[in-house]
């Protein structure tokens, strides 16, 4: 990992960096400094599995800093999400209501025409009746006028 090109400088060094904590949390320097190096078998293991680890997880560098870097915007993204959910939620009962407003503006504008209509129809009537009356006293006259 340490020799090749198409690892990163910075992936290389985080390797390192947690391999060495991770034995300096098990041992305490002075111990590791009277440990025969070629005997160190928790060592082994320590590196084995950090070695494991980091060819698994490519995108992983000290303390995996990317991934949760990515969580956290994957949180983000979803967040977001469920925010344009519900104000497209908003939205369709903005709509909803501006249909039902428009479907009661129509039926007051239909309600409106027929009063209108039979106000008109009203006012035929009545001119008519006027008219008929003022034939009837005109008749009325006349017939009295010549006897």
């Amino acid at each position: 990992m340490l020799l090749s090109e198409q690892v990163s400088d910075t992936k290389a060094f985080a390797f390192l960096n947690e391999v060495k904590e991770e034995i300096l949390k098990k041992y305490p320097t002075e111990e590791l400094m009277n440990i025969n190096s070629f005997q160190f078998e928790e060592g082994k293991k320590i590196l084995a599995k950090k070695m494991q680890f980091y060819n698994s997880n490519p995108l992983t560098t000290n303390r995996g800093e990317i991934l949760e870097n990515l969580n956290i915007a994957k949180d983000a993204v979803i967040e977001n999400i469920e925010t344009l959910i519900e104000r497209n939620n908003k939205i369709d009962i903005m709509v909803q209501k501006s249909d039902n407003l428009k479907d009661f503006s129509n039926n007051i504008s239909a309600i409106t025409g027929d009063i209108l209509k039979k106000e008109s129809e009203r006012k035929n009537r009545y001119v008519i009746v006027i008219i008929s009356l003022f034939i009837i006293v005109l008749i009325l006259i006349y017939i009295f006028a010549t006897n």
